[in-house]
């Protein structure tokens, strides 16, 4: 399995945007990325409220999860996997800034969102 040594942390989401396009929260703007360990597909995840982002372009699209237990189904390949973020997350779920640039989930970051990777 590929060691993620440069991981996109929590804090270099970009929170206002990620609000100005339908995202909410409970106050704690506490954001954070995962991607099924199996296919790759990236996931938004709204921390405190325990809320996964299922589609980019529609922020409306998002259901309610139980970290760490695993009830969710991949909608890339439909493999089941638990939710587990920032540090504890494995290797395999962790989003690499080379991962984000490629995904439709690039503009979450002002970084990738610009371009550079």
């Amino acid at each position: 399995m590929e060691v993620v040594t440069d991981a996109v942390p929590e804090t270099a989401l970009d929170h206002y945007e990620i609000l100005r396009r339908g995202g909410t929260n409970c106050g704690d703007e506490d954001f954070s990325l995962c991607k099924c360990p199996y296919c790759g597909r990236i996931y938004l995840v709204e921390c405190e409220a325990d809320t996964l982002y299922l589609d980019p372009a529609n922020l409306d699209r998002r259901i309610g999860i139980n970290i760490g237990v695993s009830e969710f189904r991949c909608e890339g390949c439909g493999s089941e996997f638990p939710i587990l973020l920032g540090s504890n997350a494995p290797e395999g779920m962790r989003v690499s800034w080379r991962d984000l640039a490629a995904s439709p989930w690039r503009w979450v970051s002002l970084r990738t969102r610009d371009g550079a990777a």
